[in-house]
């Protein structure tokens, strides 16, 4: 008995020996192979939409079964797979029988769909991975470090993605186009297949992005517009021959070619001299004003004007209401409950560094380190609004959605996010007596957060600085451009009418700007001056772009036309509240104690004809439409001055013939020149920026 139990054990010995050398030998012939869960198995997942928001991705799984989207959470993604609910989504004594390989493939019902085929390369490599045991890490680590776009060299429109991994034998690179997930930005352009081969579409310019890992990529498709006589004007104004050469037209008229277009022709001077002080004195010009520039040498009127305009009060207080903007103070009278004398504060801080022509970054280095306007993000009691007010503001980055998970299409993780958070604790008492920096828990499990910066620079600052120097660091230096193209695409598009990157705090990869170059150049211009806003201005005023027309080239062109997308001409936009407040009293000449009108177009314009805003200021004694007629007696005269002080431009002759006969004739000239200045003052042509 004893003999047999002796034999019994010796024989299970030999077959458990057996095994683990069978195990060994399976191992061996595949351990020269590096794998990696997060790089080989949740592209795969990603790019057949099982990890998409509309499926297992969403923020409750479908089915019991949650993925985190894309893929952003890999450790996570890999214990549900695996692990839980007793790893019944894997076999791997029968790899082909396993939840995950047959549901995608419809051998089960799915509710998401038929996914794969089984002769799918993607289902050969998770049925692979299965039978190896499913294996988190195998072989040698690696870490994605780029990602990159690459023409195929056979001469067809494809693109390889191309990935390049940091391993201990150093920078390896791989095809990984059959992983990355591929979309295009419009798709009325360009299109692209899951194998990254592009058809073009139609005429304009498509971003071809490729998704893989934690990276993205990017390239710019461009096509023609055919017909271009149809699409632009065909002729020039004398005026266009009067601009200089510019850094800013030679980089924006490249592009305007290689899109067959031809650039409107420049404003005309009335135009233009009513935009120059609408933009940078906030009001229309004066009569005088308008005859002043007229009476300009032609290759002189915008440099003079413009230089006189930079050097003047108002443009301190109307650039100082765009900071009061960037930086998300509201406007006078909108202030919140207790808010209104911080606010104040801070108005005032803007129009006060605006008059001692104080730099963006003297601006910036003040809010980040001085008591007084540090209030612009201590106004947030939760560390993590005054992280992401900060990411906004100075960075032109919206980091808000990693507060609460890893997004695929943003660059942020969510321990990112936390740790630079942990800057922006109040002070408390240290126990040594004075103050120190206080302490940031995570939420969730209350352990401290060290804090750290945003990884926007391989670079480090200076580990004895202060923690608000830190951050000062990490906006002007080691954010590399990133704050000079916040700032840049900012007053581009005041200037302009159009932001180059849109929304302005949404700088990211996957949303381009619509003009690179262009940005790239205002970013280059802005860092030389030494971030000084006015010769920012300057460079952009002076330019034949800022001049272009806005007027339509025919009844076919509307809003969102090649034209118009590519910066071909301008569009007409109308007036702010506050700036049809602030021209309406410039014009009448007296101040109008009513409210500003409503931002919402029908509302305003409502509010225009029926609240009597207008009225007011007409009605008021000593205002500047009686002066035409207490010093003016022929009513072409009187017609010629009303359209002068209201829409800085003479009559036209179709609106001479039918306005001079109406203060001629009529009983009472003063009454009917009223009546026309209201009509002229509620116009649309009053109430937009041409």
């Amino acid at each position: 008995m004893r003999r047999l139990r002796s034999t019994h054990l010796c024989l299970l010995m030999l077959v458990w020996t057996s095994l683990v050398v069978s195990k060994a030998v399976g191992e061996n012939t595949t351990s020269s192979e590096s794998f990696h869960f997060t790089y080989d198995i949740l592209p795969i997942l990603a790019k057949s939409g099982c990890s998409a928001a509309e499926c297992h991705g969403s923020a409750t799984g479908r089915g019991g079964f949650k993925l985190s989207l894309f893929g952003s959470d890999p450790r996570s993604d890999y214990e549900t797979i695996t692990q839980e609910l007793g790893g019944r989504r894997v076999d791997e004594r029968l790899p082909a029988n396993s939840l995950i390989l047959k549901k995608p493939t419809r051998q089960m019902r799915h509710g998401g769909g038929r996914r794969f085929h089984q002769d799918d390369r993607a289902f050969k490599d998770l049925l692979r991975w299965i039978e190896r045991g499913t294996p988190y890490i195998k072989g040698e680590p690696k870490n994605l470090l780029d990602l990159a776009l690459k023409p195929d060299t056979d001469g067809t429109l494809r693109y390889a993605v191309i990935a390049t991994f940091q391993t201990s034998n150093g920078r390896q690179e791989g095809d990984v186009t059959r992983l990355a997930m591929l979309n295009s930005t419009n798709d009325l352009v360009a299109t692209v297949d899951k194998h990254g081969n592009v058809a073009r579409q139609g005429p304009g310019e498509a971003w071809i992005l490729a998704r893989y890992g934690h990276l993205s990529a990017r390239i710019s498709i461009k096509q023609a517009f055919p017909h271009v006589e149809n699409l632009s004007h065909t002729t020039t104004t004398p005026t266009d021959s009067l601009y200089r050469p510019h850094p800013l037209d030679e980089v924006w008229l490249k592009r305007i070619k290689e899109f067959g277009l031809i650039p409107a022709p420049s404003a005309s001077d009335s135009v233009l001299v009513r935009r120059l002080y609408l933009d940078l004195a906030g009001r229309p010009p004066s009569p005088y004003e308008v005859d002043r520039f007229l009476g300009l040498p032609d290759k002189d009127r915008v440099e003079v004007t413009v230089n006189g305009l930079l050097k003047s009060p108002e443009f301190s207080e109307a650039f100082a209401l765009h900071l009061g903007e960037w930086f998300e103070v509201p406007p006078p009278g909108k202030d919140g409950r207790n808010d209104r004398k911080r606010n104040d504060f801070l108005r005032q801080f803007f129009r006060e560094s605006m008059q001692a022509n104080d730099s963006m970054s003297e601006i910036v280095t003040k809010i980040l380190t001085e008591e007084g306007p540090k209030q612009a993000w201590q106004r947030f009691s939760d560390p993590r609004d005054r992280a992401e007010f900060v990411g906004r503001s100075m960075l032109g980055l919206s980091i808000g959605c990693a507060r609460c998970h890893n997004h695929p299409l943003d660059r942020w993780k969510r321990t990112e996010h936390l740790q630079f958070s942990a800057y922006f604790t109040d002070l408390r008492p240290s126990a040594g007596g004075g103050m120190m920096m206080g302490k940031f828990f995570q939420p969730e499990n209350g352990k401290l957060i060290e804090p750290v910066l945003l990884p926007l620079s391989s670079s480090e600052p200076n580990a004895e600085l202060s923690n608000a120097q830190k951050l000062t660091w990490l906006v002007l230096e080691g954010g590399g451009d990133q704050f000079a193209r916040n700032i840049a695409n900012r007053v581009f598009g005041v200037l302009i009418g159009k932001y180059l990157v849109n929304p302005p705090t949404d700088h990211r990869l996957s949303n381009p700007a619509i003009h690179e170059p262009i940005l790239d150049l205002l970013t280059e211009t802005f860092r030389a001056s030494g971030t000084d806003l006015r010769e920012l201005v300057h460079f952009i005023v002076t330019s034949r772009l800022y001049a272009l027309s806005s007027d339509p080239t025919g009844e076919e062109s509307l809003s969102g036309d090649p034209v118009l997308q590519y910066m071909a001409r301008r569009e007409a936009r109308p007036l702010s509240a506050a700036q049809f407040k602030a021209a309406v009293e410039f014009v009448v000449g007296v101040e109008i104690k009513q409210p500003s009108p409503p931002e919402s177009p029908l509302s305003r314009q409502l509010y225009v004809m029926n609240s009597g805003l207008i009225q007011a200021g007409l009605e008021q004694a000593g205002n500047q439409v009686d002066a035409v007629f207490d010093f003016e007696i022929d009513a072409s005269k009187q017609l010629e001055d009303l359209y002068t002080l209201i829409l800085s431009r003479p009559p036209r002759s179709e609106e001479r013939r039918a306005f001079v006969p109406l203060l001629s004739e009529a009983e009472d000239a003063r009454t009917a020149g009223k009546d026309l200045a209201f009509a002229l003052l509620a116009s649309r042509e009053f109430g937009s920026l041409r």
